[in-house]
Protein backbone atom coordinates (compact mmCIF):
# COMPACT_ATOMS: atom_id res chain seq x y z
CA UNK A 1 0.00 0.00 0.00
CA UNK A 2 0.82 3.67 -0.49
CA UNK A 3 0.81 6.35 1.83
CA UNK A 4 -2.05 7.94 0.48
CA UNK A 5 -3.94 4.76 1.02
CA UNK A 6 -2.45 3.95 4.34
CA UNK A 7 -3.57 7.54 5.46
CA UNK A 8 -7.22 6.94 3.76
CA UNK A 9 -7.55 3.56 5.75
CA UNK A 10 -5.89 4.62 9.28
CA UNK A 11 -7.42 8.01 9.27
CA UNK A 12 -3.44 9.15 10.11
CA UNK A 13 -1.77 12.44 9.26
CA UNK A 14 1.11 11.83 6.82
CA UNK A 15 3.55 13.56 9.29
CA UNK A 16 2.27 11.16 11.85
CA UNK A 17 2.85 8.17 9.88
CA UNK A 18 6.52 9.74 9.26
CA UNK A 19 6.63 10.35 13.01
CA UNK A 20 5.72 6.79 14.03
CA UNK A 21 8.42 5.12 11.19
CA UNK A 22 11.08 7.24 12.79
CA UNK A 23 10.51 6.00 16.25
CA UNK A 24 10.50 2.35 14.45
CA UNK A 25 7.16 1.32 14.85
CA UNK A 26 6.60 0.77 11.91
CA UNK A 27 9.13 -0.34 8.96
CA UNK A 28 7.95 -0.11 5.74
CA UNK A 29 9.67 -1.03 2.48
CA UNK A 30 11.62 1.57 0.72
CA UNK A 31 11.65 1.60 -3.07
CA UNK A 32 14.22 2.84 -5.58
CA UNK A 33 12.05 5.70 -6.51
CA UNK A 34 12.02 6.71 -2.70
CA UNK A 35 8.23 5.41 -2.43
CA UNK A 36 6.98 3.63 0.95
CA UNK A 37 5.08 0.44 0.55
CA UNK A 38 3.15 -0.50 3.32
CA UNK A 39 2.19 -3.71 4.37
CA UNK A 40 -0.59 -5.35 6.42
CA UNK A 41 1.33 -5.44 9.01
CA UNK A 42 2.36 -1.79 8.96
CA UNK A 43 -1.86 -1.29 8.68
CA UNK A 44 -2.60 -3.25 11.76
CA UNK A 45 -0.15 -1.67 13.82
CA UNK A 46 -1.12 1.41 13.02
CA UNK A 47 -4.47 1.27 14.00
CA UNK A 48 -3.32 -0.55 17.19
CA UNK A 49 -1.23 3.11 17.41
CA UNK A 50 -4.14 5.00 16.65
CA UNK A 51 -6.00 3.57 19.10
CA UNK A 52 -3.29 3.45 22.02
CA UNK A 53 -2.95 7.26 21.69
CA UNK A 54 -6.47 8.04 21.99
CA UNK A 55 -6.56 6.54 25.75
CA UNK A 56 -3.43 8.67 26.56
CA UNK A 57 -0.70 5.71 26.08
CA UNK A 58 2.91 7.82 25.56
CA UNK A 59 4.73 6.58 22.69
CA UNK A 60 6.87 4.30 25.26
CA UNK A 61 4.13 2.94 26.30
CA UNK A 62 2.54 1.73 23.13
CA UNK A 63 6.18 0.35 22.44
CA UNK A 64 6.15 -1.63 25.35
CA UNK A 65 2.81 -2.77 24.14
CA UNK A 66 3.92 -3.81 20.77
CA UNK A 67 6.71 -5.92 21.83
CA UNK A 68 5.11 -7.78 24.41
CA UNK A 69 1.99 -8.03 22.03
CA UNK A 70 -0.35 -6.67 24.41
CA UNK A 71 0.64 -8.32 27.64
CA UNK A 72 1.83 -5.08 29.33
CA UNK A 73 -1.29 -3.31 28.91
CA UNK A 74 -2.57 -5.15 32.46
CA UNK A 75 0.85 -3.11 34.05
CA UNK A 76 0.57 -0.33 32.53
CA UNK A 77 -3.81 -0.08 33.48
CA UNK A 78 -1.88 -0.79 36.81
CA UNK A 79 -0.04 2.49 36.61
CA UNK A 80 -3.34 4.15 35.73
CA UNK A 81 -5.41 3.09 37.96
CA UNK A 82 -2.62 4.58 40.81
CA UNK A 83 -2.34 7.60 39.40
CA UNK A 84 -5.89 8.23 39.14
CA UNK A 85 -6.20 6.77 42.82
CA UNK A 86 -3.92 9.36 44.02
CA UNK A 87 -5.28 12.66 41.75
CA UNK A 88 -8.54 11.43 43.47
CA UNK A 89 -7.68 11.10 46.75
CA UNK A 90 -6.15 15.01 46.02
CA UNK A 91 -9.48 16.14 44.49
CA UNK A 92 -10.66 15.01 48.40
CA UNK A 93 -8.43 16.81 50.58
CA UNK A 94 -9.49 19.70 48.51
CA UNK A 95 -12.87 19.49 49.19
CA UNK A 96 -12.05 19.31 52.83
CA UNK A 97 -10.11 22.39 52.84
CA UNK A 98 -12.81 24.23 50.40
CA UNK A 99 -15.37 22.71 53.63
CA UNK A 100 -12.84 23.92 56.39
CA UNK A 101 -13.00 20.70 57.52
CA UNK A 102 -10.86 19.63 60.83
CA UNK A 103 -7.05 20.42 60.05
CA UNK A 104 -6.39 16.51 61.75
CA UNK A 105 -8.52 15.18 59.33
CA UNK A 106 -7.08 16.88 56.15
CA UNK A 107 -3.78 16.15 57.63
CA UNK A 108 -4.34 12.34 58.12
CA UNK A 109 -5.59 12.71 54.72
CA UNK A 110 -2.03 14.10 52.93
CA UNK A 111 -0.55 11.41 55.02
CA UNK A 112 -1.88 8.71 52.84
CA UNK A 113 -1.27 10.45 49.96
CA UNK A 114 2.51 10.79 50.90
CA UNK A 115 2.86 7.16 51.55
CA UNK A 116 1.95 6.81 47.74
CA UNK A 117 3.64 9.43 46.35
CA UNK A 118 6.72 8.50 43.48
CA UNK A 119 10.31 9.43 44.61
CA UNK A 120 9.91 12.26 41.79
CA UNK A 121 7.33 13.12 43.27
CA UNK A 122 8.47 13.78 46.72
CA UNK A 123 11.79 15.63 45.75
CA UNK A 124 9.88 17.67 43.25
CA UNK A 125 7.70 18.89 46.39
CA UNK A 126 11.01 19.07 48.54
CA UNK A 127 13.12 21.19 45.96
CA UNK A 128 11.13 23.37 43.70
CA UNK A 129 12.31 25.82 41.14
CA UNK A 130 15.20 25.18 38.43
CA UNK A 131 17.73 23.34 41.13
CA UNK A 132 15.54 20.34 41.01
CA UNK A 133 14.90 20.57 37.37
CA UNK A 134 18.49 20.27 36.60
CA UNK A 135 19.10 17.98 38.84
CA UNK A 136 16.32 15.29 38.90
CA UNK A 137 15.05 15.56 35.22
CA UNK A 138 18.14 12.80 34.73
CA UNK A 139 16.80 10.59 37.27
CA UNK A 140 12.65 10.44 35.86
CA UNK A 141 12.40 6.88 34.86
CA UNK A 142 13.60 5.83 38.12
CA UNK A 143 12.09 8.05 40.40
CA UNK A 144 8.72 6.70 39.67
CA UNK A 145 8.55 3.99 42.11
CA UNK A 146 7.49 4.39 45.65
CA UNK A 147 10.02 4.27 48.48
CA UNK A 148 10.04 1.06 50.43
CA UNK A 149 11.31 0.38 53.77
CA UNK A 150 14.96 -0.32 53.08
CA UNK A 151 15.27 2.83 50.79
CA UNK A 152 13.90 5.66 53.28
CA UNK A 153 16.70 5.73 55.16
CA UNK A 154 18.95 6.28 52.05
CA UNK A 155 16.48 8.85 50.82
CA UNK A 156 16.31 11.22 53.68
CA UNK A 157 20.26 11.08 53.85
CA UNK A 158 20.18 12.25 49.99
CA UNK A 159 17.49 14.84 50.98
CA UNK A 160 19.49 16.58 53.69
CA UNK A 161 22.97 16.29 52.01
CA UNK A 162 20.96 17.79 49.02
CA UNK A 163 19.60 20.71 51.92
CA UNK A 164 23.21 21.09 53.22
CA UNK A 165 24.39 22.30 50.03
CA UNK A 166 25.19 25.90 49.47
CA UNK A 167 23.17 27.87 46.72
CA UNK A 168 23.74 26.71 43.41
CA UNK A 169 23.43 30.36 41.74
CA UNK A 170 22.06 31.04 37.94
CA UNK A 171 21.71 34.67 36.55
CA UNK A 172 18.40 35.86 35.84
CA UNK A 173 18.44 35.56 32.26
CA UNK A 174 20.08 31.32 32.88
CA UNK A 175 17.08 30.89 35.24
CA UNK A 176 14.48 31.75 32.57
CA UNK A 177 16.48 29.97 29.70
CA UNK A 178 16.27 26.61 31.97
CA UNK A 179 12.28 27.26 32.95
CA UNK A 180 11.77 28.04 29.17
CA UNK A 181 13.42 24.89 27.99
CA UNK A 182 11.70 22.86 30.95
CA UNK A 183 8.37 24.26 30.11
CA UNK A 184 8.44 22.85 26.76
CA UNK A 185 8.99 18.95 27.88
CA UNK A 186 5.49 17.62 29.44
CA UNK A 187 6.37 14.63 31.99
CA UNK A 188 5.49 12.39 29.12
CA UNK A 189 7.87 13.78 26.48
CA UNK A 190 11.04 13.55 29.25
CA UNK A 191 9.86 10.09 30.25
CA UNK A 192 10.14 9.20 26.43
CA UNK A 193 13.90 11.17 26.30
CA UNK A 194 15.09 9.20 29.51
CA UNK A 195 13.48 5.46 28.54
CA UNK A 196 15.00 6.09 25.03
CA UNK A 197 18.65 6.48 27.24
CA UNK A 198 18.03 3.39 29.07
CA UNK A 199 16.96 1.11 26.19
CA UNK A 200 20.75 2.60 24.53
CA UNK A 201 22.31 0.65 27.21
CA UNK A 202 20.43 -2.54 27.32
CA UNK A 203 22.17 -3.14 24.20
CA UNK A 204 24.90 -0.63 24.05
CA UNK A 205 27.59 -2.33 21.35
CA UNK A 206 24.24 -2.85 18.71
CA UNK A 207 23.01 0.63 19.58
CA UNK A 208 26.71 2.10 18.96
CA UNK A 209 26.86 0.47 15.66
CA UNK A 210 23.62 1.62 14.52
CA UNK A 211 23.64 5.20 15.70
CA UNK A 212 27.40 5.47 14.29
CA UNK A 213 26.59 8.75 12.21
CA UNK A 214 23.85 10.64 15.00
CA UNK A 215 27.04 9.47 17.42
CA UNK A 216 29.46 11.54 15.28
CA UNK A 217 27.15 14.43 14.30
CA UNK A 218 26.82 14.56 18.08
CA UNK A 219 29.77 14.80 18.91
CA UNK A 220 30.40 17.56 15.86
CA UNK A 221 27.82 20.10 17.46
CA UNK A 222 28.95 18.93 21.07
CA UNK A 223 32.68 20.98 19.49
CA UNK A 224 31.18 23.91 17.48
CA UNK A 225 30.74 27.13 18.69
CA UNK A 226 27.11 27.17 18.51
CA UNK A 227 26.91 25.01 21.40
CA UNK A 228 30.18 26.44 23.23
CA UNK A 229 28.79 29.26 23.40
CA UNK A 230 25.04 28.58 24.08
CA UNK A 231 23.29 29.15 27.47
CA UNK A 232 23.14 25.26 27.87
CA UNK A 233 26.66 25.26 27.49
CA UNK A 234 27.74 27.57 30.04
CA UNK A 235 24.66 26.36 32.23
CA UNK A 236 26.17 22.54 32.15
CA UNK A 237 29.82 23.74 33.02
CA UNK A 238 28.79 25.44 35.77
CA UNK A 239 27.07 22.96 37.31
CA UNK A 240 29.36 20.06 36.66
CA UNK A 241 31.45 22.31 38.74
CA UNK A 242 29.30 23.16 41.78
CA UNK A 243 28.50 19.00 41.64
CA UNK A 244 32.11 18.54 41.63
CA UNK A 245 33.08 20.89 44.11
CA UNK A 246 30.42 19.35 46.27
CA UNK A 247 31.49 15.67 46.14
CA UNK A 248 28.13 14.94 44.21
CA UNK A 249 29.23 11.84 42.38
CA UNK A 250 30.75 10.43 45.48
CA UNK A 251 27.75 10.92 48.01
CA UNK A 252 24.70 11.37 46.08
CA UNK A 253 24.86 8.53 43.44
CA UNK A 254 25.57 5.92 45.74
CA UNK A 255 22.66 6.73 47.87
CA UNK A 256 20.02 6.97 44.70
CA UNK A 257 21.64 3.60 43.89
CA UNK A 258 20.46 2.56 47.41
CA UNK A 259 16.34 4.15 47.11
CA UNK A 260 16.47 3.87 43.72
CA UNK A 261 16.58 0.00 42.71
CA UNK A 262 15.67 0.77 38.82
CA UNK A 263 18.84 3.14 38.95
CA UNK A 264 21.23 1.16 40.61
CA UNK A 265 20.62 -1.32 37.57
CA UNK A 266 20.72 0.87 35.09
CA UNK A 267 24.22 2.21 36.87
CA UNK A 268 25.63 -1.48 36.29
CA UNK A 269 24.78 -1.21 32.55
CA UNK A 270 26.37 1.93 32.26
CA UNK A 271 29.25 1.53 33.31
CA UNK A 272 29.67 -1.47 30.81
CA UNK A 273 28.42 0.61 28.24
CA UNK A 274 30.54 3.29 29.02
CA UNK A 275 33.16 0.78 28.46
CA UNK A 276 32.15 -0.31 25.22
CA UNK A 277 31.94 3.52 24.16
CA UNK A 278 36.01 3.99 24.81
CA UNK A 279 37.02 0.85 23.43
CA UNK A 280 34.79 1.93 19.87
CA UNK A 281 36.94 5.10 20.04
CA UNK A 282 40.56 4.26 20.85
Amino acid sequence: MLRNEIQEKTGLTRKAIEYYEDKGLIKPLKSENGYRDYSDKDLEILNKISLFRKIGLSISEIKECLSSKGSSLSSILRRKEHQLEIEQKRKEVIELIVKKENQNIIESKISLIEREESIYEKLENAFPGYFGQLIFSAYQPFFNETLDKEGKVAYKEFVAYLDSLPSFTLSKEEQEYIEEVSSTYDMKTLKEVNEAKIKAIENSEKWIEENKDIISQYQDYKNSDEYQNSPMKIIQAKLNKYMLDNKYYETAIPLIRKFSKSYDEYYQKLLVANDEYIELNK
